[in-house]
């Protein structure tokens, strides 16, 4: 009778056991931003990929990244807690909805014009008469455009299609960053010759951003894995890589 208690009491302590809720590990998303971030031969590659493999191995952990639309990607990280989104430019409207890790570099963004048909803007005051701002859907670029008041936005989730927009001459202007503009027309097929800055609209920094609803011990963990790898000259390394 003892023995069966027993092993009673055994199966009872195993099943509350597996009933236990198991510790939830990190959800990995990118976009499609080369050369930060882009998918070659079914892995996603780039500067920043590589920099949160790094952090990872550092951690001992293994989470596979997820390819969304900036959007998509944008508004899961919002909401949810325990979400890597890389990467993130930081700015006062994100300031206090996400932790930042960083910063990775820096880059500056411009409004962009086909270069047989358009000259230099003198001002933001003249970019808001342009026939179309062609924009990528919750980008900073755009965010900080809505700020600004501009009704002219054309929206995308899909960067390709704010070149599109362009090239078909549905756009007078795109807004991008210098780092990605080659490679983003390089995958619309487009030459990146074909477009000329016009207009500087900001210089910023990219950083990592994690969930602001994510365990400040695990915000603390990536951010102490990224400031060693920092120090031991790992990232400046991985960036060379990349970025000339």
């Amino acid at each position: 009778m003892k023995r069966v208690l027993f092993l009673l009491l055994i199966a009872v302590a195993l099943l509350c056991a597996a009933c236990q809720p198991k510790p939830k590990g990190m959800t990995i998303i990118t976009e499609n931003y080369p050369p930060l971030s882009f998918e070659s031969g079914g892995k996603i590659t780039g500067f920043g990929a590589d920099v949160i493999e790094a952090i990872q191995n550092e951690l001992k952990t293994d989470y596979q990244p997820i390819l969304l639309s900036w959007d998509a990607a944008y508004k899961r990280a919002l909401k949810e807690p325990n979400v890597v989104l890389f990467t993130m430019e930081r700015t006062p409207e994100r300031e206090g909805r996400f932790h930042f890790i960083g910063p990775l570099g820096a880059n500056t963004t411009y409004f962009y014009a086909l270069r047989e048909n358009n000259g230099d803007l003198p001002d933001l005051e003249a970019a808001r008469q342009a026939i179309g701002i062609a924009t990528t859907t919750n980008w900073f670029s755009e965010q900080m455009l809505q700020e600004k008041g501009f009704t002219n936005l054309l929206s995308n989730p899909d960067p390709l299609d704010a070149i599109r927009l362009m090239t078909e001459g549905k756009a007078e202007l795109g807004i991008f960053t210098d780092l990605t503009f080659p490679q983003i027309c390089a995958e619309a097929e487009v030459s990146p010759a074909a477009f000329k800055p016009v207009l500087e609209l900001t210089q910023s920094e990219y950083y990592i951003a994690i969930s602001k609803s994510t365990d400040e011990v695990k915000v603390e963990e990536w951010r102490s894995a990224f400031e060693r790898l920092k120090n031991e000259g790992v990232i400046e390394d991985l960036k060379s890589r990349w970025i000339k």
